[in-house]
């Protein structure tokens, strides 16, 4: 009687572990199964250049919006940009601009909440320049950006929401003008340009030239010091 409880004590223990064995086996299965659908769901969706193709950050509610960049054989002209929505195309846009590489990206150029095509259209010492087309929300589709495009030295500020163009002259020159939207409207807010230049002496100086508006005036202050 004894030996039978015996066994079946052990029996039980058994079944029980290997409930449990099972168990965890399900719980690691589906941590990654689902580790690998967020990982995929982030590929499909992810904000970046694949090649010649962008696919935008799926939002819960809106169609899902994807860009195929048609450039020819060469790799340098950009001749057409196609805007699908759920895979069916919106609209065609007749680039036939001048690429350095395939650089493509979405970027909130006008700080509207949307997100605007941007090409990259050269990149040198003095800066970088792009094709810019901005979303409109009132229409659903994309207009060329004439006043950003093709501007050398062209940087964005996210987190103050600026735009600044930024320019370099050899070593000695460089300016930055940071300007900022108002009612759809680009404006001057403030600007640094620096200069540096050796005197008959030999000294080494700079000068920082400081701009900025107050109620519609241009202000200007001017510091230079000596350097090492």
């Amino acid at each position: 009687m004894n030996d039978k409880k015996i066994l079946i004590l052990v029996f039980v223990c058994l079944c029980s572990c290997n409930f449990k064995n099972s168990e965890k086996e399900k719980v690691r299965t589906s941590r990654t199964e689902n580790t690998s659908r967020i990982k995929q769901q982030f590929n499909n969706t992810a904000n970046y250049i694949t090649d010649d193709s962008l696919v935008a950050f799926k939002v819960d509610g809106a169609p899902q919006l994807g860009y195929k960049f048609n450039v020819d054989s060469s790799g340098y002209l950009l001749k057409s940009i196609i805007i699908y929505s759920d895979n069916i195309p919106i609209q065609i846009i007749d680039a036939n601009k001048e690429i350095e590489r395939k650089d493509f990206q979405l970027v909130d150029w006008n700080f509207d909440g949307y997100k605007d095509i941007s090409v990259l259209y050269n990149c040198g010492s003095g800066g970088c320049s792009y094709w810019i087309w901005d979303y409109s929300k009132e229409s659903g589709k994309y207009y060329y950006n004439n006043e950003l495009s093709e501007h050398l030295g062209l940087e964005i500020d996210t987190i103050s929401k600026f735009i600044i163009f930024h320019y370099r002259a050899g070593g000695n020159e460089e300016y930055w003008d940071s300007l900022q939207y108002n009612n759809k409207i680009l404006s001057f807010v403030k600007g640094l340009y620096k200069v540096r230049w050796t005197d008959t002496l030999g000294n080494n100086w700079v000068k920082y030239i400081h701009t900025k508006m107050k109620d519609n005036i241009r202000i200007t202050k001017v510091d230079s010091s000596i350097t090492r």
